[in-house]
This record gives structure tokens, sequence and C-alpha cells, in this order.
């Protein structure tokens, strides 16, 4: 379609003739068109000749004119032009690159390639590559082959790139990296998206929600390998047989506030075990946090500790929320049973009858209370923790004020802030916002008259001050 088009004549050949009537015609079009705007300046009389030369190039056989036959290698030679652009063009160009191995380039292989090649751009080695540089850097021409000393430069130059390239994967890995494991020792790991328990210790920032579970320890002989991971930000307080604890290895996506970062260390903490004992991934995201199995999450989580440790966890125990984790047997524990959070019915008048057994059945009569929020949410409530005890990947201090709804029953209890007959929290003092108002925990608060607005993140709360008049992104518009 692209040669034989230029057939004007229709007999199924394409002379030079009528390629170069062709060519000129939509010259002139395309004048035409770029001076009403339509479409950058194009079609000069090089344009012109070069189209011609490349048509009439496919003719093969010297005969004057290009045949079918003789056009389908245009075809074949645009094929060819497209090979070398697009992604999977781009991604051919990375593999080639001198930093892959065995078909496969890390991202710390393909950041220390570009490090080396800006630092060859900027020339001036201020940190910034000008045009000038860029220019430049393009019109240098390659240094021969022959030349000893480009040769021992380029020889050096691929040396000091493959040193940095095994220094960016060493570090790469030794973030991530898990301490040994005995000949002897079992390897437990669980995973769970969040515990049923708030701690009263916070990790790092008070803007953090850290929760609390527990692992009970079986007794035996065998030493264990634990290896815990969650999405929330947790502390795992270990009891029962804890002498048989070889090593404790925790993480979480989490990493406080609405929006964690996953390349940051993870926010875990762990009590009874010694602080010899207990490791700290040194990002979040070494490890993925999974709540059932089998599924794609435990699948990675699995291969990730047998990569980092050499051996493939002997138990896997995972669940979406627990109260305690029984390690080696992989027991769950949790305190709303078996078939999770119970039923919860929102009733504002009239009347309801429940007929059958009504166990785990929570009937709400009005509007939403601190008090049944927390127990539907954390049934464990808030475990007193002691900060000293604690071995964590960042400091332990106490809330100034609990998060959640815990923060909220504790907001109420000292009289900083009432509620109102809608379920409006009315804020009397200076206060700090609980952290972790987030999605189904946020809640209104009312700044009154003459209160200072408070310190801390609302969440998706929304908060009304009465002194201005405004109000947070959270509330309605309405």
């Amino acid at each position: 379609m692209s040669v034989l088009r230029y057939d004007l004549d229709g007999d199924g050949f394409v002379t030079e003739d009528e390629v170069r009537r062709s060519a000129a015609y939509e010259s002139r079009w395309a004048r035409a068109q770029s001076v009403i705007g339509k479409s950058p300046l194009g079609g000069s009389a090089e344009s012109t000749e070069r189209m011609v030369t490349t048509i009439m190039a496919l003719d093969v056989n010297k005969d004057g004119k290009v045949s079918l036959a003789e056009a389908a290698k245009f075809n074949e030679a645009n094929q060819r032009v497209a090979s070398l652009s697009g992604y999977a063009a781009k991604t051919r160009l990375a593999l080639a690159l001198e930093t892959a191995t065995a078909g496969e380039l890390s991202r710390a292989a393909y950041e220390a390639t570009g490090e080396a090649l800006f630092r060859k751009v900027d020339t001036d080695s201020d940190g910034k590559v000008s045009q000038q540089e860029l220019m430049e850097f393009r019109r240098t021409p390659a240094p021969p082959s022959s030349d000893p000393d480009a040769a021992q430069k380029r020889q050096h130059e691929q040396a000091e790139l493959a040193r940095k390239r095994q220094l960016a994967i060493d570090a790469e890995r030794a973030v991530c990296a898990m301490p040994a494991v005995s000949e002897k020792a079992r390897v437990v790991l669980l995973s769970a998206y969040q515990t049923e328990s708030l701690s009263s210790v916070t990790i790092g920032s008070q803007d953090a929600v850290v929760h609390a579970g527990r692992i009970n320890v079986e007794p035996g002989s065998d030493p264990l390998y634990v290896v815990i991971a969650s999405f929330s930000p947790t502390i795992w307080q270990f009891g029962g047989a804890v002498e048989r604890i070889e090593r404790v290895v925790v993480t979480s996506l989490s990493t406080g506030g609405k929006r964690g970062d996953p390349t940051q260390g993870p926010l875990t903490g762990a009590t009874g075990v010694a602080r010899d004992r207990v490791s700290f991934l040194g990002r979040a995201n070494c490890l993925t946090y999974f709540h059932e199995l089998p599924s794609s999450g435990s699948l990675q989580a699995v291969g990730a500790v047998r990569d980092a440790t050499g051996r493939a966890p002997d138990v896997v125990a995972a669940k979406y929320a627990v109260s305690t984790f029984n390690v080696p047997s992989g027991g769950i524990d949790t305190l709303k049973g078996q078939s999770g959070q119970g039923l919860v019915i929102r009733k504002s008048g009239g009347t309801l009858n429940i007929v059958g057994n009504p166990g785990n059945v929570v009937i709400e009569t009005g509007p939403s209370r601190a008090h049944d929020d927390l127990q539907r949410y954390w049934p464990g409530g808030v475990v007193d923790i002691d900060p000293a005890s604690v071995v964590a990947s960042g400091p332990v201090t106490p809330y100034e004020v609990l998060p959640a709804q815990a923060g909220l029953v504790q907001l109420l209890a000292n009289g900083s802030v009432t509620q109102n007959g809608a379920g409006e929290f009315v804020v009397r003092k200076k206060i700090r916002f609980p952290s972790g108002l987030h999605g189904a925990h946020s809640v209104t608060f009312l700044v009154v008259k003459g209160t200072p607005y408070p310190d801390g993140d609302p969440g998706h709360s929304c908060v009304m001050v009465e002194d201005t008049g405004e109000k947070s992104a959270g509330c309605p518009s309405r």
C-alpha cells in the first residue's frame, strides 16, 4: 500500500515518473496546508527526491519499475525500522547494556549505568548537564579501537562501572537481608493485616496507629526462627517458651500516617525477646504481608524468606485480624471468632424482632458512640505496654492521645470533648486529634468558639470551626 499508491495508471507497477509526480503533488498539498496552519511546513524538493530514491531503490532487477513482489520489501524495511523504536526496542537496548547479566537488568545496575553516563556528559562536574555539554558529548567521536590509551581508559571505565554496579546490588540486597538460620531451627512465617488490639505506645511518630499482638511460644526443644509481616505497625508481645526463639524478624508495610512510604523502614517492635535476637528489615516493602493461604502474597513472601535465608518456611500461618499467633503450630486465636466481625444492625427507630441465636450480633439504635466503635474495631482494647520493654525499629514513646476510637474515648473521659445527640464531637479544650481517623474511623469535630484549633492530623474527619466558619475537606459540601 505504501508503494503501490504511486501506481497512477493502475498497471501494477510503479515507475520513477509516477513517484515523482505523486511526490510533487503531495509537496504542494503540504505547503498549502501549512499556509492555513493545519500542518507544519513540509514538502520540499529535497523530500521529493528522497522519496523517489527510497521507492526506486526497491527495483532489484533494474527494469525501471517496482513490482508488487519488490514492493513487499518496503514493508520488511519498515518493520526493521519499527523494531528500533517502542517499548520492546527500549527493553532490548537496556538488556544490551554491559551491566545486564543473564538477560536481566536490576534497577541498581541500571542506575549505576545512568550515573556513569551522567558523569561522562557533565564535563565540568557541577552536578548538572547543560545543553552545551550534551551537544558536545554527541559531537565527540568515539575513540578508535586501535588507540591503546583509549582502550585502556575504556577498560578502566568498564571495571569502575562493574564495581559500582556490584556495590549497588550488594547495598540493595543488604537492606532486605535476614540473619542466617541455624541447621536445627524451624522457620515460621506469620502474617496479618492487623491485630485486634491497639498499643498504648507509639513508634517514631504520634501520627502512627500502632497495634499490639501476642505470640505464644509453645513448649518444645527445636529452636524457632520467626518471621512476622503485617500491614499495620505492630508491637508483638512474646510469651511462653521464649527460650526457644533463635531469631525474630519483624516488618510492617505501613510506615505511619495516612500515606506510608514503603521505601522507608517499617514501624514495628517486639517485647519478651532479647534485643540481640530481634531484627528489622531495612525497607517496609522487603517482605509483603498476606492474610490468606494460598495467595499471590503468600507465595511472594515464602519466596522472599527462602531467598533471604536459604530455607523455605516450615510453617506458614495468616489471618486478616489476629489476637494471638501460636508457634510453631501456626494456630491463631481471635477475639471475634472464626466468622470474623459480628453482624452490626443500625436502627434509628421502630421495632426490630430477632428470631434465633442473637450471639455475635451488635445492634446500634442511635448515632455511633466511641465506646461501642472501639469494641467493634478493636475487641482487645488498648494494651498497656512499657516503652522500655520494647525492642523497636524507632523511638518508642507513650501516646499523647491514643489512636483512633481509643483516643476519642480518652478525650471524652477527661472532658476535653463531649458528644452531642448526633454523634458529633464537640471540642471544648485544646486537644490533639487522635491518629488514624481515616475512612470508616472518621468522625465530625465541632471546635466551639474560643477553643484553639487542635494539633495533629484529623485524617478524613470533618472539622468545623465556630470562630471562623471554616470547615475541613472531610466535611460534606452541604
